[in-house]
């Protein structure tokens, strides 16, 4: 069973995979800024979007379950981000190797 270069073992994973190329699909996951108007099929796409392109810090914090934040790929704490590239990353501690060109 595949889809272009990707192959599922089970028929059930093809057909929730396809359905992610559907456009009439539902996504009733949205995002709160109001002036994004971005929605997800999957909580997880929406915590990653809210992580990597909004930066919302609120995402990372403790109000949420650790297996919420885990599933949403923000489970080792709260990120920093470089203001030169715009790379982001899990601590304190810098981890980018841009030049911080402003």
């Amino acid at each position: 069973l595949t889809c272009l270069f990707i192959a599922f073992a089970r028929a059930y994973n093809l057909k929730t995979h396809m359905g992610t190329h559907d456009p009439n699909r539902l996504k009733p996951h949205v995002c709160p800024h109001h002036a994004c108007g971005r929605s997800f099929s999957r909580k997880h796409d929406l915590g990653r979007h809210l992580v990597s392109i909004h930066r919302d810090d609120s995402v990372c914090s403790s109000q949420h379950s650790a297996s919420t934040r885990k599933s949403i790929g923000v489970e080792k704490g709260p990120r920093s981000w470089c203001d030169g590239c715009g790379k982001g990353w899990v601590g304190k501690e810098k981890n980018c190797e841009c030049e911080d060109v402003k």
